[in-house]
């Protein structure tokens, strides 16, 4: 190998090695935006929730993550919106409203036939639906079970790690070792 081709190697092992010591600091920050947002939503009042069945696609696909505003009281709901709300006592389901009557929302998945058989009333109502992100409702279904708390929390380490290891000291020429001609 020639002296240019050792010295171009060795400059992008350098810069490889300075990118792969950023990365960890990237994803911690990553992370405590994320941490972030989800701190002020729910501050807000803003849930999410996973969608778990297809009565909602194609508007809410299967594994969606929907964002619940409990701010919004059901009086502020109007047909066509969706809505969150418990059927039973923990099963939270997610339609739209198909008709008002006094008190009582009635409610239907876009892909059901038929209308739900109970009514939304202010007793069951959770909130309404303001945003949703597909595909990423696995991720929070997943750390809500114990090997997904434990690999957050080992990810979350692995990341700090790095960040309180010292770096290298660089080799410089000092002014003794230089030789001048």
């Amino acid at each position: 190998m020639t002296s240019s081709i050792k010295g171009a190697a060795a400059v992008m092992l350098r810069l490889i090695s300075r990118i792969m010591r950023k990365i960890p600091l990237f994803l911690s920050t990553l992370i405590f935006l994320i941490a972030l947002i989800v701190f002020v939503l729910f501050i807000a009042g803003i849930r999410p929730y996973v969608v778990k069945t297809g009565s909602m696609e194609p508007a809410f696909p299967v594994n969606c993550l929907c964002f619940v505003n409990r701010n919004i009281p059901l009086e502020e709901i109007s047909v066509g919106d969706v809505i969150s709300f418990s059927m039973g006592n923990d099963t939270v389901v997610t339609h739209r409203v198909t008709s008002i009557s006094g008190k009582e929302y009635t409610t239907k998945g876009d892909a059901n036939l038929s209308e739900d058989s109970a009514p939304v009333t202010e007793g069951n109502y959770i909130g309404k639906i303001i945003f949703m992100i597909p595909k990423t409702g696995h991720i929070l279904s997943f750390l809500h079970t114990k090997a997904g708390l434990l690999t957050a929390a080992a990810v979350i380490v692995l990341l700090l790690i790095p960040n309180f290891l010292p770096e290298k000291e660089k080799k410089t020429a000092s002014p003794e070792n230089s030789q001048d001609n």
